[in-house]
């Protein structure tokens, strides 16, 4: 059995682009939440999440923690 996935007419390739997008966007949230859990000194394991599709800046970002580094700095500015 040959499989041509080459076709640009079967659509492989937006939806394989897509695919890696989402994959990429994991990852990287992943490897966010280990750094921020690092410098918070803590050891958890359990770091599981569901990113739904599709995946936007704000989810992505509060996912990864992103929201808490903002809001802190935030409150640091108004606190000077």
């Amino acid at each position: 059995v040959v499989i041509d996935i080459c076709g640009a007419a079967s659509g492989e390739p937006p939806l394989l682009l897509a695919a890696s997008i989402h994959c990429a966007t994991r990852s990287a949230v992943k490897e966010a939440r280990k750094q921020l859990l690092s410098w918070s000194n803590l050891d958890e394991s359990d770091s599981t999440f569901q990113l739904r599709v599709p995946a936007t800046m704000p989810v992505v970002k509060e996912l990864s923690g992103l929201d808490i580094v903002q809001r802190y700095l935030k409150w640091k500015m108004d606190n000077k």
